[in-house]
């Protein structure tokens, strides 16, 4: 018994120890969440304007075609898929930024990410 409250003992340390890691993990308290706000609203502000650059420049890039892709009617499907990744640009440059200011990055998968 006294050594299955050892190990429990060690456990509860040893979590205790690896939940106090770099980064801040996620909002818990009101003065806590009114910093993730800030940090996110800034960062969503500095980035929308480098995704929108970005998103010019693919634009004037697939300019090149838009002649063909109208001939075809293809032009809905290539304003979806443009929009998609300029939606997920944005995202990513925001996430990126939230990491440099020391937030933990969100998790979208319940799955680990898998590095090989």
């Amino acid at each position: 018994m006294k050594t299955l409250l050892l190990l429990l003992a060690s456990l509860v340390a040893m979590a205790a120890l690896l939940g106090g890691c770099d980064k801040k993990n996620y909002p818990k308290d009101d003065a806590q969440a009114a910093a993730y706000a800030k940090d996110e609203a800034n960062c969503r502000t500095q980035m929308r304007a480098q995704a929108q650059t970005e998103r010019n420049i693919e634009d004037q890039r697939r300019a090149t075609f838009e002649g063909e892709r109208t001939r075809f009617g293809q032009e809905d499907l290539y304003k979806t898929m443009d929009n998609q990744g300029y939606n997920n640009n944005f995202d990513r440059l925001v996430a990126r930024c939230m990491e440099n200011r020391g937030w933990s990055p969100k998790r979208t998968s319940p799955f680990p990410k898998l590095s090989w």
